[in-house]
């Protein structure tokens, strides 16, 4: 069984950007996933225990309209690492899937960077350069079987879901700007690939399995991280992945087969400008509220409050030198966006809610007011002949002489929603600037064919809104909408009949059917064209429209771009094919008005609702008085939107950064180990839960968050610490524990359990968690592992010096320049390869050196004993071979990150001073005692 869905919360979700930090926000990703499911329409039986309590959770907020309150996903934004976390949540959204185990399975089996180095080609043959150190196409196939396996029932959790995922066009799409009467050209570098969902039109959906490929292209494109992973080419995919319906995902009328494409986060590594954008367009669909969530992996560690003026005080200035100032030019400042313009576009969206709200609420207030004054304010009825009448005779009807006013809103305000929709149709973006040229198209076919005033030959344009105008129909059900939600909040000494809230739901429902069916109205796709014009009459307007596209845009003023325009218009090519493609659509939409409020009037009148009929017929009269101040916003059917941030640093459990171990090693350490990723895994899951709580509960108090939190949590720590694999993890934990100096009472009773064979060991539940393993982290890699992976890497590095095209970065600094760099990467990587402690190379080395070593020493005294010249000889080789071994030994310490570079750079200098000394002793005894 479930209840009733009484309200619901809508989340846009955002993804960071975080390289090895993806393994973190795939735990915040199953636990959005877990949310969404213990809210949504599944049985209660289907659910498991966590979800169990997301379900209990979500009838505790649903306050006194009973059943439950839907908890859902519609808008998810990525970028980089977080991108690869969007596409998975996003898939297992729409096809309905239990979880993404598949992903947590990707992460930690197959993101080891023993298994992710790009030297498998050249085990077998160097059939193309090497350019990265890790494998891009290794990575892929991953992407791509793993998103392939993302299954579900076929129970969408959410009827829309839009996915962005960012990438870095690198060569750009050249866009034009077109100034006053001239054209600037312009390449864009940013791009983005969007998936949709939509249940109501089963021809969107963008996740199905013959997607699949292109979707870990998207994920593949977005995380390739400069150095670690090449560019990605579509080109590049397997020969039976390239399907030619993907041009659809890539920029109009350009070739994307050899376009490179590299990390999302080069140019948007925060990407709020997409969710936010869609916010406005994705309503609720139940009495409810709208939350932004963003996933910020890497925050910065919080500095504490002076402890007099509690302000926090500012980080010291430090000096910056000039590779400072590069390198901070070239990677970290463009990587380090400030999100304070993107909080602050929300700040004033519900700003302007806030304001559109208390306008409405007065303005029902005044008319109550004069009610009961006796001074009641007429609502003309709308009279049957409208479409007839003109501006002069609405006024004469009773409408006022402020409703011409109100006329020409809506009429221009058709217009732009009817641009948009042929906009939509001819494949153009509503807000391109091709909308806004085919917007005076649109507007010289309107003149001809309708007026404000009777003139011959034209209707007037009353009948032009009757045909066109959505918005209007948008408005008026939303307002229904409202008034029933209205009557479902009563108040608290007056609770409505059972029945009476029966009939109120029942009515939600058909005009929440009512709504959707009108703004899938609003965004056709380009194959709806051939329902109004054949193939070849679309290709001949298409032509002879865009031929005058860039000399009309250039026009200094809108009215001479107006009359360019019309002058297009009235072409004996176009003329009539315009004509024909909007009278169809004006039929469309008409029929689909008058079907809509056709349902609507019977469903009203079935379920015995008279005053909410009033409602709906007597609209007009309210629309009149009301949408000029809302100037024309659909912003009047949202929540304001409450915005939350997800990372390590918000946690109460531990709210420290440095407790992932995917920080080290600059955001790489989640490659380096598997307890590590594990570990990573289960912050994620942790915090999510916790920060999920928050933004579902931010307006309770911190006492009854904190249960459910410490209920999450603590299932949480049950699953993560369960059944085999939970006892490695576990494992893990303690053996870092026990590194620890202090070894309480705790550790030593669980080490004692295992050392003595005791099975079943005390719980490790979240009272034992933050008391004794919370500050802890799995230990990492061991050294013959870093040596592996570090003399591979340097092979690779070498390979990929050599590899550098002479007219690449080469060309810069001259040829023989260019064959010392080649020569320098080769033979420092040799070097390396050599100075890593633990690795095959520095062993043998070893050996070799301490055998010269020996050799020199037992030369040395043989030759002083005898008197032979050979004695030198011998003291050379020992001076050499000691030397080395130093140079190998101090070198080996800075790889290993036991020294940092100044204490290498110090020890060298001091070894090169020691055989500076000793030459001159050796000197100084030669000359004294010959």
């Amino acid at each position: 069984m479930v209840d009733k869905a009484t309200g619901e919360v809508r989340f846009a979700v955002v993804l960071y950007g975080g390289v090895s930090l993806a393994i973190y926000m795939n735990g915040i990703a199953q636990e959005l996933l877990r949310m969404v499911r213990g809210s949504s329409d599944l049985p209660d039986e289907e659910l498991d225990p966590g979800e169990t309590i997301y379900r209990q959770l979500s009838r505790e907020l649903a306050g006194p309209r009973g059943g439950r309150k839907r908890f859902v996903i519609d808008i998810i934004s990525g970028t980089s690492a977080g991108g690869i976390n969007g596409v998975a949540l996003a898939k297992a959204l729409v096809v309905g899937s239990k979880d993404v185990a598949v992903l947590r399975e990707a992460w930690t089996d197959k993101a080891d960077i023993g298994l992710l180095l790009n030297d498998r080609a050249a085990r077998i043959a160097r059939l193309r350069p090497t350019e990265s150190l890790l494998d891009g196409r290794h990575m892929y196939d991953v992407l791509r079987e793993t998103i392939a396996r993302i299954k579900g029932d076929g129970r969408p959790l959410s009827e829309m879901v839009d996915l962005f995922v960012t990438a870095t066009d690198l060569q750009g799409v050249p866009a034009p700007i077109h100034l006053t009467g001239a054209r600037l050209d312009e390449k864009i570098h940013k791009t983005v690939f969007h998936f949709a969902f939509d249940k109501a039109r089963a021809e969107q959906n963008d996740f199905t399995p013959e997607n699949d490929a292109m979707l870990a292209f998207a994920a593949r494109c977005t995380s390739s991280f400069p150095v670690a992973f090449p560019p990605m080419r579509f080109a590049d995919m397997p020969a039976d992945a390239r399907a030619p319906a993907y041009a659809r995902f890539f920029p109009r009328g350009w070739n994307h087969e050899d376009r490179l494409f590299a990390d999302g986060g080069y140019l948007d590594n925060r990407p709020f400008s997409h969710a936010i954008d869609l916010i406005p367009f994705r309503p609720t669909t139940l009495p409810g509220e709208r939350k932004l969530l963003f996933i910020d992996p890497f925050p910065e560690e919080r500095r504490p409050p002076d402890p007099v003026t509690g302000v926090v005080p500012p980080p010291a200035p430090e000096p910056v030198d000039f590779l400072q100032n590069a390198r901070l030019a070239a990677s970290t400042l463009p990587r380090t966006e400030v999100i304070r313009d993107d909080i602050r576009a929300i700040t004033r969206m519900n700003n302007r809610l806030e304001r559109l709200g208390t306008l409405q609420a007065r303005w029902a207030r005044d008319q109550r007011q004069a009610a009961l004054r006796g001074q009641a304010m007429d609502e003309p009825g709308k009279p049957d002949n409208l479409e007839r009448l003109d501006l002069a005779d609405q006024v004469a009807a009773g409408y006022g002489q402020t409703y011409p006013l109100y006329h020409h809103l809506r009429v221009y305000d058709t217009t732009d929603s009817l641009t948009g929709i042929v906009a939509r149709l001819a494949g153009h973006a509503p807000d391109s600037d091709e909308a806004l040229y085919l917007r005076q198209i649109l507007r010289a076919w309107r003149d001809d064919h309708f007026a404000a005033y009777h003139q011959p030959g034209r209707e007037t344009e009353s009948a032009f809104l009757s045909r066109y105008d959505l918005g209007f129909r948008l408005r008026r059900l939303i307002h229904l909408r409202a008034e029933i939600d209205r009557r479902l909040e009563p108040a608290p000494d007056e609770p409505l009949p059972p029945e009476s809230v029966r009939l109120l739901r029942s009515v939600r429902e058909l005009v929440e059917a009512e709504l959707a069916a009108m703004r899938a109205l609003a965004r056709p796709g380009e194959s709806d064209a051939g329902k109004l014009l054949t193939g070849d009459e679309i290709r001949v307007l298409n032509l002879q429209i865009g031929a005058h596209y860039g000399k009309a845009m250039q026009q200094p003023t809108l009215e001479r771009r107006y009359d360019l325009a019309r002058q297009v218009y009235e072409q004996p090519q176009i003329r009539p094919l315009v004509k024909k493609a909007l009278a169809q659509q004006g039929r469309q939409m008409r029929t689909a008005f008058d079907k809509s409020s056709a349902r609507i009037r019977e469903g009203l009148d079935l379920l015995r609702l008279p005053e909410l009929k009033a409602v709906y017929e007597g609209f007009h009269w309210h629309d009149v008085m009301t949408y000029p101040f809302l100037e024309g916003s659909e912003l009047q059917e949202h929540a304001q939107v409450e915005v939350f941030r997800i990372s390590p640093a918000d946690s109460l459990l531990n709210g420290r950064p440095s407790k992932l171990a995917g920080i080290a090693v600059g955001a790489f350490g989640g490659f380096l180990s598997r307890d590590w990723r594990e570990h990573d895994i289960l912050w994620g899951r942790l915090d999510g839960a916790e920060r999920i709580v928050a933004a579902l509960m931010s307006d309770r108090s911190p006492e009854e968050r904190q249960v459910w939190i410490d209920r999450l949590q603590n299932r949480i720590l049950a699953e993560e610490y369960a059944d085999k694999p939970g006892e490695s993890r576990r494992l893990a934990l303690l053996k870092a524990k026990l590194k620890d100096s202090q070894i309480d009472d705790d550790a030593f009773e669980e080490t004692a359990a295992r050392a003595l064979g005791v099975k079943d060991a005390v719980a490790l539940d979240l009272s034992r968690f933050r008391d004794h393993y919370r500050d802890f982290k799995p230990l990492g890699p061991r050294a013959p592992q870093i040596a592996g992976w570090s003399s591979r890497s340097m092979a690779i590095l070498s390979r990929m010096i050599d590899d550098l095209p002479d007219d690449g970065i080469l060309r810069m600094v001259g040829t023989r320049a260019a064959a010392a760099l080649r020569a320098g990467g080769g033979l420092i990587s040799g070097f390396a390869r050599f100075a890593m402690p633990g690795s095959y190379w520095r062993m043998l080395a070893d050996k070799l050196l301490y055998l010269a070593m020996l050799a020199g020493l037992l030369i040395g005294f043989l030759g002083w004993w005898t008197g032979s010249g050979i004695a030198k000889g011998g003291w050379a080789l020992l001076t050499v071979a000691v030397a080395l071994w130093l140079v190998l030994y101090v070198f080996g310490r800075w790889l290993r990150g036991r020294a940092s570079l100044s204490q290498a750079l110090r020890w060298l200098l001091a070894l090169v001073a020691l055989a500076l000394m000793g030459i001159g002793l050796w000197t100084v005894a030669n000359h004294l005692f010959r």
